[in-house]
């Protein structure tokens, strides 16, 4: 549960200041509200005391932990040799796509998504329902949550400037608290658009922040400081995670062409329409094939509630 206070200068978790959308959609007291029955909700239908075995590795219980406090973390060489042949398997798969012009929910000069990437995409489900990845996300909210969204995008290497979500932001598909998990597809250095987060902007915001969608580089490095940001590299096989409420942005590649997959976990379903005050209508969410769904065991299946089983 996440108490309502109110302090100044910096705004604090503490403060229902801190919560809620942008411009004059702002409204961080109803967020709060609105998270805090969803989370009680969420935690009366599904207790930690069934298949409790499952639900507490302790490697995840202190990932989960890191994120709380810093904001963000990562885990080297988390997948093994086989998931990451299939993780090449994938990029085959997202590439030929691209190439085809097959299943693409949007395209622009700077990157490409894929649409109802768990439906399409073989295999995806068993990266987006890794039994560490579940763990993690339900010690982030000490509660079974589930996967809200996932996008998977690759992102090009233009002579444009950055754009939407390649300059800082917050996520807004919960005003109040979500975890994102970010999974490489090849090595991914500075000159090719790694996940950039603002260290301490999970902690504090600064007064008014409302009033700016997308802040500048040279606003987040006056306010946090230029050493608060952490442009997080990783290897093909690690897994990155972070609170998306803080500011980040995968920063525009230099050199190198970037494939990425976000998985979002929450614990109500993504929320969309003006201020993003309202629950995407369920029929227009995630899709997942029928038969991957009921592939999981059983202590998974909650954490497939908010997507379209087709």
């Amino acid at each position: 549960m996440i108490e309502i206070k109110e302090k100044d200068k910096w705004i604090y978790p503490e403060s229902s200041d801190f919560y809620g959308f942008h411009t004059h959609f702002h409204d961080g007291r109803h967020a709060v509200e609105y998270y805090n029955r969803k989370i009680m909700e969420r935690r009366e239908e599904y207790t930690r005391v069934v298949d409790a075995d499952e639900w507490n590795h302790p490697e995840a219980i202190d990932a989960s932990t890191l994120v709380k406090e810093v904001g963000y973390h990562k885990i080297e060489n988390f997948f093994d040799e086989e998931k990451k042949a299939s993780l090449n398997a994938m990029r085959a798969t997202i590439n030929d796509f691209i190439d085809t012009n097959r299943h693409i929910k949007s395209r622009n000069q700077n990157m490409v998504f894929i649409n109802h990437p768990l439906y399409y995409i073989p295999d995806l489900y068993k990266i987006a329902f890794d039994e560490r990845i579940v763990n993690i996300a339900a010690g982030y909210f000490d509660c079974i949550p589930a996967l809200s969204s996932i996008a998977v995008r690759k992102s090009f290497v233009t002579d444009g400037p950055a754009i939407s979500n390649q300059q800082y932001h917050r996520d807004y598909n919960s005003l109040v608290k979500q975890i994102k998990f970010v999974v490489y597809l090849h090595d991914v250095n500075e000159d090719g658009g790694p996940f950039t987060y603002v260290d301490g902007s999970n902690a504090k915001m600064w007064q008014n922040w409302w009033y700016h969608h997308y802040p500048s580089d040279e606003m987040m490095e006056n306010i946090y400081g230029k050493d608060k940001i952490v442009p997080i590299t990783a290897n093909f096989g690690d897994l990155l995670m972070a609170n998306t409420r803080g500011m980040h942005k995968g920063m525009k590649p230099k050199k190198h062409e970037r494939t990425a997959i976000h998985i979002c976990y929450m614990i109500h379903p993504e929320l969309g329409g003006p201020g993003h005050q309202q629950e995407t209508p369920f029929a227009n969410g995630s899709k997942m094939r029928k038969e991957d769904f009921d592939n999981l065991p059983d202590w998974k299946k909650p954490a497939a509630d908010f997507l379209v089983k087709v």
